[in-house]
């Protein structure tokens, strides 16, 4: 990538992206275009703490900071990768699962989705 390259700090952001799929999408395009997997770790973790100046209390797994974790079977950005749970303050969330995609058994177009996750 030529902002890792020419030493420019970058992050990636999720403003405009509809769907958790979609930026792992677009973060698995910059991968295949070259950027390592670490730097796309960073750039969704660390990154945008230093950018943001609260490096010092988010951004990484450190004894005192804000630490909250995805779980995943898989690697993080191949699109088979399920969320087994998130970690929020502590607290474990598990994701409901993914509804069937469409026939048999997909909820109604108009049914809302439960609020929050299971907990």
């Amino acid at each position: 990538m030529m902002l890792k390259k020419a030493g420019v700090p970058f992050a990636f952001y999720s403003d405009g992206v509809d769907a958790a799929r979609d930026l792992q999408r677009a973060v698995k395009k910059a991968i295949d275009a070259g950027l390592s997997r670490d730097d796309a770790v960073r750039a969704l973790t660390l990154s945008p703490a230093e950018i943001y100046g609260v490096a010092d209390r988010l951004g990484s797994i450190e004894k005192g900071k804000i630490g909250n974790l995805v779980v995943t079977r898989g690697d993080i950005f191949d699109d088979r990768t399920k969320v087994e749970m998130v970690f929020v303050d502590g607290v474990k969330y598990i994701p409901p699962p993914e509804a069937p995609a469409g026939g048999r058994g997909a909820p109604a177009a108009t049914e809302a989705p439960a609020p929050g996750g299971v907990r």
